[in-house]
C-alpha cells in the first residue's frame, strides 16, 4: 500500500507540473499490442499483466500518451495466433486478459507478430490502428520463437522469419519490446528489440507472486516504455502520433517520474 500511495503521488505531481507547463494531455498516441505466450508456465504471467494493466497504463497516461491496449494469445493448442481484444482502454484489456490459456506448447512468436500487424496471409480479424498513432509492439514469453508449420499463418505464402518479421516493423514505423526468459528465447528477440527502438526485459519481474516486486517492475518497464516512445516521438516528429504542432513533455516531467521511481528504491530489470 505504502508503494501505491508513493507511486499515486508521483503520478499527481506530473500531472500538476504538466498543467502548470500548459502541456496538453495526450500528446502522443500509441496503440500497444501485446503478444502473451500461452503456454503452460505463462499463467502467473498472464495474472500479473492482467491486475497491473492499469499501473501501467497510468504512468504513460500521466506522462502525455493516449494509449489503446490491444492483446494477441499464441501458444494455445488449438488456435495460435488469435485475438482477445482489439484496441481498446486498460479496463478492457483486463477483462479480455482472463481469456488467455496456458495449454499450448509450440510458441510460433514471429507468427504472432506478423498477426499484430495485420500482416499475414487471409487474416480474418484486424486490429483497428489509428492512422495517427505510434505503433508499439511487446511481447511477453519464456520460449524462443518455433513452429514452422504454415497452419499458423503465413506472409507472402511463406512461415515468418526474423527477417521477414523485423522488415514488417521497418515498414510500420514500429517500436518493438521484448519481456523474455531465457538464453534462448532472448536470441530469437532481442535484435528485434534492438533495431526497433526498445529493449529486453526481464520476463521473472511478472513471474512472481511478490505483489511489490511486480509493481516494482511494472512502474520501471512503464517508466521505460514512456520515454522510448517520448524519445521515438523527439528523433520521428513527422511519425503518425508524433506530428509537427504536437508537443512531447517537458524534460521536468520525467524528471519527476525519475524521482519518483528513484524514492521508490526501483531499478530497470534488463537482461543483456
Amino acid at each position: 500500500m505504502k508503494l501505491k500511495r508513493l507511486l499515486a503521488g508521483a503520478i499527481a505531481s506530473i500531472a500538476m507540473l504538466g498543467a502548470a507547463s500548459s502541456i496538453h494531455a495526450a500528446v502522443i498516441k500509441t496503440d500497444i499490442i501485446m503478444i502473451v505466450d500461452e503456454s503452460g508456465s505463462m499463467g502467473t504471467v498472464q495474472a500479473n499483466l492482467r491486475t497491473n494493466i492499469g499501473l501501467f497504463a497510468s504512468i504513460l497516461s500521466a506522462g502525455g500518451v493516449d494509449a489503446q491496449y490491444g492483446l494477441v494469445g499464441y501458444g494455445d493448442s488449438q488456435v495460435r495466433p488469435r485475438m482477445l481484444t482489439d484496441l481498446t482502454d486498460p479496463n478492457s484489456f483486463a477483462t479480455a486478459a482472463q481469456g488467455l490459456r496456458i495449454n499450448g506448447g509450440t510458441e510460433p512468436g514471429y507468427t504472432a507478430t506478423g498477426f499484430a500487424l495485420n500482416a499475414l496471409d487471409n487474416q480474418s480479424s484486424l486490429f483497428s490502428f489509428r492512422s495517427d498513432a505510434v505503433k508499439n509492439i511487446i511481447i511477453f514469453t519464456d520460449e524462443p520463437h518455433n513452429g514452422t508449420s504454415t497452419s499458423y499463418g503465413t506472409i507472402n505464402g511463406v512461415t515468418p522469419t526474423l527477417l521477414t518479421i523485423d522488415q514488417l516493423l521497418t515498414d510500420n514505423n514500429a517500436l518493438f519490446n521484448a519481456v523474455l526468459s531465457g538464453t534462448s528465447t532472448v536470441n530469437s528477440y532481442k535484435s528485434l528489440a534492438e533495431n526497433h527502438s526498445g529493449q529486453v526485459f526481464a520476463l521473472s519481474g511478472l513471474n512472481t507472486t511478490n505483489q511489490a516486486a511486480v509493481e516494482s517492475f511494472v512502474t520501471a518497464f512503464a517508466a521505460a516504455k514512456l520515454q522510448e516512445t517520448i524519445d521515438f516521438c523527439t528523433a520521428n516528429p513527422t511519425a503518425p502520433g508524433c506530428q509537427p504542432g504536437t508537443s512531447v513533455p517537458a524534460p521536468g516531467a520525467l524528471a519527476l517520474i525519475g524521482v519518483g521511481l528513484f524514492g521508490l528504491g526501483i531499478m530497470r530489470r534488463r537482461l543483456s
